[in-house]
Formats: C-alpha cells, structure tokens, sequence
C-alpha cells in the first residue's frame, strides 16, 4: 500500500470512528474505526510514520464530525464565507495533533501485542483529556459520548465519567485487531486480553443498565417552569430594526395557554442564550414592560448582552444571565466565564486582525469572560449551576469543590441556531445528557432554535421542542439524586484507570520481552 493509500484509509478510519457518535450513533463502526487506527499503528515501521497514520485519522475524524461548525460562517456570508473551508480544514488539521501524539507515543513506547492495546487506550484516554484541557480545551467530539447511544448504556457515566468511559470504548473496539496483528504463537495472548477486555466492557454495561431499575424520578412541587424557544433565525437576531418584534414573539409565546388551554401559569419563566438583543441591565423601559407583560409573581430568567466596566474604567462586554423580578428590577447576573474562541472573542487580536480575522459574534468588541463558575440562589428556586452555550461540555467545571452550596440542577441557556439543522445541535443535547448522569442532576436546556429540553439525571429527556420550531415547555423541575461516584471524586477515577492501563501494558511489556528472549 502506498503512503497516500495509507493516509486516505486512515483518514476513512476517523470518518467511521466519527460517525459512531452523535446524532447517528452508528457504533458498530468503532470496530472498523478504532480496529483499523490500531491496525495500521501495528504496520507503522517507527514512531514518525505512526504520528502521520494517527493525524490522518484525525483529520477525517474531526472533519466529519465537526462538518457542522462551517454553518457559523455562513450566517454572514458576506463577510466569512470565505473563511469556512479555511476554518474547518484548520480546526481538523489542528485537532488531528492529538490522535496524532498518541499513535507517536504508543508506537515508542510499547510492543506489539497486549502491551499495545493497553498503551493505546492509556494514551488516547490522556489525549482526549489533553484536548478538553489545553488553549481552553474543546471537549467535544470525545469517544466516551458513544455511551450516550443508549439510555442503559449511559449511566456508566454516574460511575466513571465521560473521561474513562472513552478509552474504555476505544479498548474494546481496537481489542479484535490483536488477532489480526498477533503472530501465531501469540494467539493466546490475544484472546485472553480479549476475554479480559470484554468482561470488563460487559460488568460496566450490566451495571449501567442495572441502575436503570431505580430510575424513579420526583419533582419539585413548588416550581412549575415554562421554557420559551422562540426559533429566530441568526441573521435575523442582532437587527436592530427587530428588538421589539423579537420581544414580543417571546412575550406572545410567555403567555400563551398550557396543553390544558388554560392560562399560563407557572412560577418561573426561561428564555435562552441572549434572548433579549439589547443590554436589558441598562433598559430600565424594555424591563418595565416585560415585569408588566408577565403574570403576577413571574420570574423571567433569561440569557442577555450585558455592559461592564474593568478595574481601569474601560467598557466590557458580558454574555450573561439575568434574573428580572416581578417588579422588574435585576436580582442576579452571572457572566458566562468559559467563551468561544473565535466566536466571542478573538484570541491575539492584534496579530490576527491584521490578517482580515475577526470573531464570529455580532458587535465589534470582544466579549470579557466572568468571574468563574457560581451557584446560584433565587426566591422559590433550588440552588443551581448556570451554564450559558458550550460551558456545559466542561465536565470539571461543573462540580467545583468551593461553591458556597450544592447545586441541585443545572441551567444551560444556549443559541445554537448558528449551526443550523446540523449534527451540532444534536451533539451539544447529548452531552448535556452525559452531564445530567455524571453528576446525578436535571438539566434544563433553553435554545433559540432548538433543542430545548428537560433532561432527568438519569439523562432521559421527559420533554423537548424540536429544532426549528417555535413553542414552549410546560414541566415541573427533577429533583437531584443521590451525589454519584463520579460527582464525589471526578477525575481521579480517571487517574486511577490510566494507572492500571499503565501497570497492565508494562506487565505485559515484561512478559513478551522474556517471552522473546526465551525463544532465542
């Protein structure tokens, strides 16, 4: 084969690995994915040729599974649509490093056999922890969300959290190819690293599917929520000329009758990501007809653009949540504190400027980040974790040790309508269902455009709005369970697993090594 048939069956590798997650969740192509990345990881003659073999399987995974995010770029098109392919063939080029080291790094320091296999899935499991953690991490697109395919399959992650469930995944998947790459006399070994492997991979399922059996969920009886998705159009959501047209679809939609055809009523209303395009903080008029419009005793909860001022003086700019009281006046804001490069902000701006960049968010100032993760409390509510767009894929910063209170659910307030009816949105929903069984709590997700939902903690979604659609969810809020295994220790199960991949491929290392010199 030669090396661009090589890198072109590589690279098909990272398109079937990708196309095993979200929305298809074709999984039994992991096998031929990951199958075939180990296989070729075997043929590799040095470290050098292994690192080129793993980069190209990124690049075809990332490029398809991240296909999605060129959709951003054309919501104003006149200004980045040149930009796209650029965009894309850059993120997956740059994303690609990672599979990349980790093919290097296992090709230099394991054998073939078991101790490949094991090296493999330990050095994927601290690449994927890499690419969530380095430049502000991007955690997106991890092996472990295949375990969001089922609702049985999914509660292993209350146990050992996205970060192990991914190499764990991957093990598996690659385990077959031993055979294939084993010689003869190393058969045995093969199958009993199987046998090992999937017993391993069949408790974890049992147990998942086992928790299932206690999946009674409750509610609580004072809160009755109503979650506003208004489905406008990107384009359409920064014209100045349509702030109040925008306003009064949500008002219109605040205040349309429930299933029952009875008035509205509920005690807490929500609308999404920036659902107000005007600095509502600093509006006392627009605040005052929204406390007026609303039922009495109503609590809008909303995502806005709010104005700051730094330590100098200067102006800042917040993507924020905002809590309105019935009488109008602002009772909390938090400030998102994880921004998107390139989209809110753009990183080295005085360098890359210059070259025509610029981020893809409306205004032509950068947004500021917050202060960090909060809890917070308002009147009638439990304590929670608000998280605005894609600070919910961070599964560490979630659980922080040093709240002042524990949350007991989770507001994602997001706007994915710039990527469309694509894989993003559906991708974005199944990791806030990973992250509502990790750490045993509700989410509550409210979109521009979809999808907006009530996500249980044991991550099944008892209500939803489809993407595109405009309408509104009527439901009680869940109550949390139980704090869950990985919630009380997060990544240090993950830290204990890659120890024993670690202990396991020397083990096995040593065995081979006096394996071969006893055949000489």
């Amino acid at each position: 084969m030669t090396v661009w048939l090589r890198l072109l069956a590589a690279a098909m590798c990272g398109v079937a690995a990708a196309l095993a997650l979200a929305p298809l969740y074709l999984w039994p192509l992991m096998l031929l994915g990951y199958g075939g990345l180990f296989w070729f990881l075997n043929q590799s003659g040095h470290w050098r040729q292994a690192f080129t073999l793993g980069w190209a399987f990124g690049v075809g995974y990332f490029l398809v599974g991240l296909h999605w995010v060129g959709h951003a770029f054309m919501v104003d098109a006149d200004r980045f649509a040149w930009m796209m392919p650029i965009a894309l063939i850059a993120l997956a080029g740059g994303l690609g490093l990672f599979p990349g080291l980790v093919l290097a790094l296992t090709r230099g320091l394991s054998r073939p056999g078991p101790s490949r296999l094991f090296a493999f899935a330990l050095f994927w499991g601290l690449g994927e922890w890499l690419r969530g953690t380095l430049l502000t991490g991007f955690p997106w697109l991890m092996s472990g969300h295949v375990w969001a395919a089922g609702d049985g399959s999914l509660q292993a992650a209350a146990y050992l959290g996205t970060s192990v469930l991914g190499p764990l995944a991957v093990m598996a998947a690659a385990a077959p190819a031993l055979f294939v790459t084993a010689p003869r006399k190393s058969r045995r070994a093969a199958l009993l690293t199987n046998g090992l492997v999937f017993a391993v991979l069949g408790l974890v399922l049992v147990i998942s599917q086992l928790r299932l059996q206690e999946a009674a969920v409750a509610l609580h009886p004072e809160v009755r929520l109503r979650l506003v998705q208004a489905g406008i159009a990107q384009a359409d959501k920064w014209r100045t000329n349509l702030r109040d047209q925008h306003l009064a679809l949500y008002l219109k939609l605040s205040l349309e009758p429930g299933a029952n055809g009875r008035p509205a009523a509920y005690s807490h209303l929500i609308w999404p990501e920036t659902a107000t395009p005007f600095f509502l903080a600093d509006d006392p008029a627009r605040r005052g007809f929204i406390a007026r419009s609303l039922p009495p005793g109503t609590m809008l909860i909303t995502g806005t653009p709010r104005r700051g001022r730094s330590a100098a003086g200067a102006v800042t700019l917040h993507n924020s949540i905002m809590a309105l009281a019935a009488d109008g006046a602002v009772a909390r804001i938090y400030d998102k504190a994880h921004l998107v490069p390139f989209g809110e902000y753009l990183p080295l701006r005085s360098a890359l400027a210059r070259l025509g960049l610029d981020k893809l968010a409306h205004g032509a100032v950068d947004f500021s980040p917050g202060f960090g993760p909060i809890v917070a409390k308002l009147p009638d509510l439990p304590p929670f974790r608000p998280l605005i767009c894609y600070e919910i894929i961070f599964s560490r910063e979630i659980a922080a040790p040093d709240y002042e209170a524990k949350p007991e659910w989770l507001l994602n307030v997001t706007n994915d309508a710039w990527f469309g009816d694509s894989f993003g949105p559906r991708q974005h929903l199944d990791i806030a269902r990973m992250r509502a069984v990790e750490q045993g709590l509700p989410v509550v997700r409210v979109a521009n455009t979809g999808i907006s939902a009530i996500i249980g903690p044991f991550g099944r979604i008892s209500a939803h709005l489809p993407l595109g659609a405009a309408g509104v969810i009527d439901s009680g809020l869940p109550k949390a369970l139980p704090e869950t295994l990985y919630r009380r220790f997060g990544d240090g199960i993950f830290a204990i697993f890659c120890l024993l991949l670690g202990c396991s491929s020397f083990f096995t290392y040593t065995i081979g090594a006096k394996s071969s010199r006893l055949g000489k």
